[in-house]
């Protein structure tokens, strides 16, 4: 393990989505195959994938190479998968059916114009489905990097399920709750206008969320909202805040791609802090309870994306705490939790957190 620490902390100030993407790609060679330990509940775990643009633009935080994708839609298409669509997977956790090994659903955020040019003719040659999250102010005032309203009931009218991004990609944990509310409104109303229906799923911008804006859009109708922050679904996770592995360009090839799509849920409940908006000076420690349905808990190690490595104590049955150790950075900030299965899989889970002092 102290390979991986140092190459964490070696990391200048990375973005979220990079120093996540950076635990994973690490992660295969940092820590070694022990014992074969159980796999249970690879039924009810599922990896959902996070993308923006594909080939445009010029920031590798938000974007995919379009040799990448190619990439990604040939290992999703080689057997070894089950692509399901968003609404599918959250059909089968609600209802307690089981998931097929490997489940994959796919996920855009954005609706840039890439989306209707470079990744849907690819994803709808290979049969993928996909869920496609609106940003509506974008694309009501019909900015070229964006999709159309035409073009997007074309996707719609294809199977294609649709969910909303905010109107002008308003971020909870920064807004207050009288903006949030304004903005989530203007984007159903948006969005009703264009395609005659009220959207069911929602998407976080950046990732950013609170237990208080979770509970307005469970108010609001939204079946589920996700966020950017990596580790698959299952049963525990909390329906208005589902993680979703981010897939970006510097961390989009092979060897970490196929590392996210294979991993399994690492399922967690007592998890402190409970909401993702904190102030800094109150997180002194992070923690959690692993379920039992996980069987035998070995390895468990978690990474902040700030501070590196932590050190992660078991304290009683199947939990475990860490010391932060200094006041959590004001902003945006993650923490990873990682279990090796003795094989090439590993169990999963993440949170993102916002600070709002310092």
């Amino acid at each position: 393990m102290i390979a991986l620490h140092r190459v964490l902390t070696s990391i200048a100030a990375p973005s979220l989505a990079v120093a996540a993407a950076t635990v994973a790609m690490t992660l295969a060679a940092a820590i070694p195959a022990g014992p074969a330990l159980a796999q249970a509940g690879a039924g009810e775990s599922a990896v959902l994938l996070a993308y923006q643009r594909f080939g445009q633009g010029t920031n590798p935080a938000n974007r995919v190479r379009i040799t990448q994708f190619e990439a990604h839609v040939k290992e999703l298409t080689n057997g070894r998968y089950a692509i399901m669509s968003v609404p599918e997977i959250l059909e089968a956790i609600e209802t307690g059916a089981k998931l097929p090994n490997r489940t994959i659903g796919i996920t855009i955020d954005g609706a840039f114009r890439s989306v209707y040019e470079e990744a849907w003719p690819r994803l709808k040659a290979a049969g993928l489905p996909f869920t496609l999250f609106v940003t509506t102010d974008p694309i009501d005032q019909g900015l070229p990097a964006y999709m159309t309203w035409e073009q997007i009931r074309e996707l719609r009218d294809a199977g294609v399920s649709l969910g909303i991004h905010t109107a002008g990609y308003v971020r909870a944990s920064r807004a207050g709750p009288d903006a949030f509310r304004a903005d989530l409104e203007r984007a159903f109303a948006s969005f009703g206008a264009a395609l005659g229906e009220r959207p069911e799923l929602f998407a976080y911008p950046n990732g950013e969320m609170s237990l208080a804006v979770g509970s307005a859009l469970a108010d609001a109708g939204i079946r589920a909202a996700f966020g950017y922050h990596s580790g698959p679904v299952n049963p525990r996770s909390n329906v208005m805040h589902m993680p979703r592995f981010p897939i970006v360009e510097n961390y989009a090839d092979e060897k970490p791609f196929k590392l996210r799509v294979n991993t399994l849920a690492l399922p967690v409940v007592d998890l402190v802090p409970a909401d993702p908006l904190v102030n800094a000076a109150d997180v002194e420690t992070f923690g959690f309870t692993v379920d039992p349905a996980v069987g035998r808990v070995r390895g468990i190690n978690c990474f902040h994306s700030s501070f590196g490595q932590l050190v992660v104590e078991e304290i009683g049955d199947r939990r475990f705490e860490a010391k932060l150790g200094q006041p959590a950075p004001k902003g945006a900030w993650r923490i990873n939790c990682t279990m090796p299965t003795g094989g090439k899989r590993f169990r999963w889970f993440g949170m993102q957190y916002y600070s709002t002092g310092g």
